[in-house]
């Protein structure tokens, strides 16, 4: 029944796409970013570590577009986000990657118009198989990725869509009409056959670009980005990528300063940093390369000259430009107390981790000073989360939360549902006395 409704929706949906889109050219419209290709496309084979033919596909995208996602996410500036959205007529807007792919060359592309519209006509008839890549998930961070050519679905069973299409009932190519003979063999399992890239002998060529739908009252508006740079895996791929001490250099850091926020009662504070493309490329080939995975991400440690070791902070870790935000608390507690403008000091650095790799850092930053606000720890220190790349949270102070439910004012010591649980088992109790003395009267 939920698999019916879940169809139903995206029939409703979908249908209203079609009958209310029209694409457009990105100058033509405003948008709250600067609408640019994916950056530093890569692409990597598994190697079987999932299906036969399993791909990670890694993406970066600007700080613009970025930056624009981490306001929608973040639900302290997600009012303001869409606020500015309808001041421009628009309800909503969102972005969806998407990629396209080729064998052996770099011209037989599979684009076409459907790739708009996730793969339907007007008449919400598929016009695209599985093969077809019209959206991927897209998440705030500079670097994103997915696994690509999962399953081609099963050769000996000649009712299997995924591989033969449905050329009868709605019109769409299967994984057997669009990959080219001569690059896959065939293997047969207990389960049936199934097509296996050669990855030694041919070459599978990826792009990718943007498309971006703006919902206004009366259409959805599809506006696409560039294509990105073309990346290869297969015969022609990319090699595996090793940094080496040395390779990374000091984070530039400036702008430091006290944010208005708190996290567990601790000051907030905060910095600029700019990354520098080159990091992101090399740490987007990182996410790509499944079998040789690495990750940079940022450090950031404080102290209070003379008072107290290096401490680090829980905060920002993706590698991205902008302002990052760290909370104080370990700083806090690592002290006990922190008088009025007392100088603090701050420092970052870049952590690489790869595998078969020693982990190694890159140098510290500048060090940049500032003075704080009265800190103190008033209660045990309990463990708590990290300040995530979206938001930084404003939990209730320790004193007014419930010891059951966690969130009540708990009054008279009691939490607010064992209160309602005794008013309620009282009205019950009032309810059976007054009908029995009722039933007694009539008798």
């Amino acid at each position: 029944m939920k698999k019916a409704i879940i169809f139903l929706m995206s029939f409703v949906f979908m249908f209203g796409i079609f009958l209310n889109s029209s694409s457009a050219k990105a100058a033509t419209y405003w948008m709250p970013f600067k609408l640019t290709a994916p950056e530093h496309v890569a692409i990597t084979y598994l190697d079987g570590n999932d299906s036969a033919n399993t791909c990670q596909l890694a993406w970066s995208q600007s700080e613009s577009i970025s930056a624009w996602l981490d306001r929608m996410g973040d639900p302290e500036k997600h009012d303001a986000a869409v606020a500015e959205l309808e001041s421009h007529g628009y309800s909503d807007l969102w972005v969806t990657p998407q990629m396209d792919w080729s064998v052996d060359n770099q011209t037989d592309w599979h684009y076409n118009k459907y790739w708009d519209t996730e793969g339907y006509d007007e008449n919400y008839i598929p016009r695209l198989g599985d093969w077809a890549y019209t959206s991927f998930l897209n998440y705030a961070q500079r670097t994103n990725d997915a696994w690509v050519f999962r399953w081609m679905g099963n050769i000996s069973d000649p009712e299997d869509v995924t591989w033969y299409g449905d050329h009868e009932n709605a019109n769409y190519d299967g994984w057997k009409d669009v990959l080219p003979e001569g690059c896959y063999t065939i293997v047969k399992d207990d389960d049936g056959s199934y097509a296996k890239f050669d990855f030694e002998n041919h070459t599978i060529y990826v792009r990718m670009r943007f498309l971006v739908t703006i919902r206004t009252d009366e259409e959805d508006i599809k506006v696409s980005s560039d294509w990105s740079n073309i990346a290869a895996v297969g015969k022609e791929g990319e090699k595996s990528i090793v940094l080496k001490p040395g390779d990374i250099a000091a984070p530039k850091i400036n702008n430091f300063h006290m944010t208005t926020e708190d996290f567990n009662g601790f000051p907030v504070i905060a910095f600029n940093i700019v990354v520098p493309d080159e990091l992101v490329a090399a740490n987007t080939k990182f996410h790509a390369d499944y079998n040789h995975y690495g990750n940079i991400t940022i450090e950031v440690e404080t102290r209070i000259p003379g008072k107290s070791d290096w401490v680090q902070l829980q905060g920002d870790w993706e590698l991205s430009s902008g302002e990052l935000k760290y909370a104080l608390q370990n700083l806090v507690e690592a002290v006990g107390k922190v008088d009025k403008d007392t100088p603090i000091e701050l420092r970052a650095r870049y952590d690489c981790t790869q595998y078969d790799q020693e982990e190694f850092w890159s140098d510290y930053s500048e060090i940049l000073t500032f003075g704080s606000e009265k800190m103190e720890v008033k209660n045990e220190p309990t463990p708590t989360e990290a300040p995530s790349t979206d938001t930084v949270n404003k939990p209730e102070s320790k004193t007014d939360k419930c010891w059951l439910c966690g969130f009540c004012p708990c009054p008279l010591g009691l939490c607010i549902f064992i209160w309602i649980l005794i008013i309620i088992i009282i009205a019950v109790v009032v309810f059976i006395i007054i009908k029995k003395t009722k039933k007694d009267n009539k008798k």
